[in-house]
C-alpha cells in the first residue's frame, strides 16, 4: 500500500514537472511569434512602401490590443481557470500566424499584429501565474522561466525568419507556415497541464483591474524599471534593424534578425548568471549595462562600426535581462495569490504601452529631425530616466 502511494506522488510529481515546461513552451512559441515580423519589416516597407513611423506604429497596434486583453482574461483566469485561458492565447496567436502568412498589404499587417497583441495579451499574465502556481514552492524560479521563455521566444523568432527572409524563396511566407506548426504543438502540450487555479461556484462580473493600495507604490516602481528595460529592447527589435539598412548601409535581413537575436540572447543568458541577485540589486546591474548599450549605438552609426554596433547590442541584451526578469520577480513576490494573473496582466500592458509610445515618438521624430537625430535624444532621454529611477529604487528600500 505504502509502494502505490509513493508511486502515485511520484507519478503526479512528474506530471506537473511536464507540464509546467508544456506551461514554458507555449509561452516561448507564441513570443517567438511576436519577433517573427522584425526582420522583415525593412522588405515589407520596400514593397508597401512605409516609412519609419509605420513601422513604429505596427508595434503599438500590438500594444493597443495587447492591454485590453490582458485586463480581461488576466481576470478571467482568476475566476474560469487558467487552462481553458490558455488554450484561448495559443488560438488566437495561430490566428495572428495566419493572418501575416497570407498579408498582401498594410491593412492585413495592422489587422496581423492587432491579432498577435490580443494572443499574447490572453497568455502573458495568465502564463506566469500558472508557472508559479505550479511550482507554489519556488515563486523565483517560476518567474526565472517565464521570463527567460519569453527572451529565448522573441530572440529565436527574429533569427529563424531573418534567415529565411533572406535566403528562402518565401521570405514572407514560410516563417508563418513553421510558426503554425510550433503553436499546434503548444495547443497540444496545453492539454495534457491540469487546471491550477480553483473555478469559482458563481461566476463574477468583471471589474476594471486595481492595484492593492499596500502594494501600489512598489508596484508603480517596478514597472517604471519594466518600461525602461523594454523601451530599450523594443528600439532594438523594431528600429535597429531599419539602423542596420539605411544608416549603415547593410542590407541583409539574416544580419538584422541576427543583432535583434543577439540582444535578446544575451537577455536570456543574463538572467541566468544574474539570478541569484535581489530584485534591487539585478535592477541596478541591468540598468548600468542598458544605458552602455543604447549609448554605444549612437557611437555606431556615425563611425560606421559594426563591431561596435554588436558590441552595444551584447551589452544592452545583458543589461536587460536581470532588469526586466527583476522588476517581474519583485511584482510575482508582492502580489496576492488570489489575484496573481491580475497583477501581471497590469504589468505587462503597462509596460508595453509605456515601452512602445516613446519608440513610437522616435519613430515619427525620425521623419521630422532625421533619424539619428532622433536616436541620440531618444538615447539621452533612456539615460536619465534610468538614472532617476534607479535613485528612486534606493530611496524606496532605504525606507522599507
Amino acid at each position: 500500500m505504502i509502494n502505490i502511494r509513493r508511486f502515485s506522488m511520484s507519478k503526479s510529481r512528474t506530471a506537473d514537472r511536464m507540464s509546467f515546461w508544456f506551461v514554458a513552451y507555449a509561452l516561448l512559441i507564441i513570443m517567438m511569434g511576436t519577433n517573427i515580423p522584425a526582420p522583415l519589416y525593412s522588405l515589407y516597407g520596400q514593397m508597401w512602401h512605409f516609412s519609419t513611423g509605420v513601422t513604429s506604429f505596427l508595434f503599438i497596434m500590438y500594444v493597443l490590443f495587447l492591454i485590453p486583453a490582458s485586463f480581461v482574461f488576466g481576470q478571467l483566469s482568476d475566476r474560469i481557470g487558467r487552462k481553458k485561458v490558455l488554450l484561448a492565447g495559443v488560438i488566437a496567436a495561430a490566428a495572428g500566424t495566419l493572418m501575416f502568412s497570407v498579408s498582401q498589404n498594410l491593412a492585413m499587417l495592422l489587422a496581423s499584429r492587432a491579432i498577435q497583441g490580443v494572443g499574447v495579451g490572453i497568455i502573458n499574465g495568465t502564463a506566469v501565474a500558472t508557472l508559479s502556481e505550479l511550482r507554489p514552492a519556488n515563486s523565483k524560479t517560476a518567474s526565472l522561466v517565464a521570463s527567460v521563455s519569453i527572451a529565448i521566444g522573441t530572440a529565436i523568432g527574429p533569427l529563424y525568419s531573418g534567415l529565411l527572409g533572406e535566403y528562402s524563396s518565401s521570405p514572407i511566407r514560410l516563417p508563418y507556415y513553421l510558426h503554425l506548426v510550433l503553436l499546434c504543438f503548444a495547443f497540444l502540450g496545453l492539454l495534457a497541464v491540469p487546471e491550477t487555479r480553483k473555478i469559482a461556484d458563481a461566476p463574477q462580473r468583471l471589474k476594471l483591474p486595481s492595484v492593492p493600495a499596500m502594494i501600489r507604490k512598489p508596484f508603480t516602481i517596478s514597472v517604471l524599471a519594466s518600461i525602461i528595460a523594454w523601451a530599450v529592447a523594443v528600439f532594438f527589435m523594431t528600429l535597429v534593424p531599419t539602423v542596420i539598412a539605411t544608416q549603415m548601409n547593410l542590407h541583409n535581413l539574416a544580419l538584422s534578425g541576427a543583432v535583434v537575436c543577439l540582444m535578446l540572447g544575451f537577455s536570456t543568458l543574463s538572467q541566468i548568471l544574474f539570478k541569484s541577485l535581489s530584485a534591487r540589486s539585478a535592477i541596478y546591474t541591468g540598468f548600468a549595462l542598458l544605458t552602455l548599450g543604447i549609448l554605444g549605438v549612437v557611437i555606431a552609426i556615425p563611425t560606421q562600426s559594426v563591431f561596435l554596433l554588436l558590441l552595444s547590442t551584447v551589452l544592452a541584451g545583458s543589461g536587460h535581462g536581470p532588469a526586466a526578469s527583476g522588476s517581474m520577480a519583485w511584482i510575482n513576490e508582492m502580489s496576492p495569490s488570489g489575484s496573481r494573473a491580475d497583477m501581471m496582466s497590469i504589468f505587462y500592458a503597462v509596460t508595453y504601452l509605456g515601452a512602445g509610445i516613446p519608440v513610437l515618438a522616435l519613430g515619427i521624430g525620425a521623419e521630422w529631425i532625421g533619424f539619428y537625430q532622433a536616436i541620440s535624444i531618444y538615447s539621452g532621454l533612456i539615460v536619465v530616466f534610468a538614472a532617476v529611477v534607479a535613485l528612486i529604487v534606493r530611496t524606496y528600500h532605504a525606507k522599507a
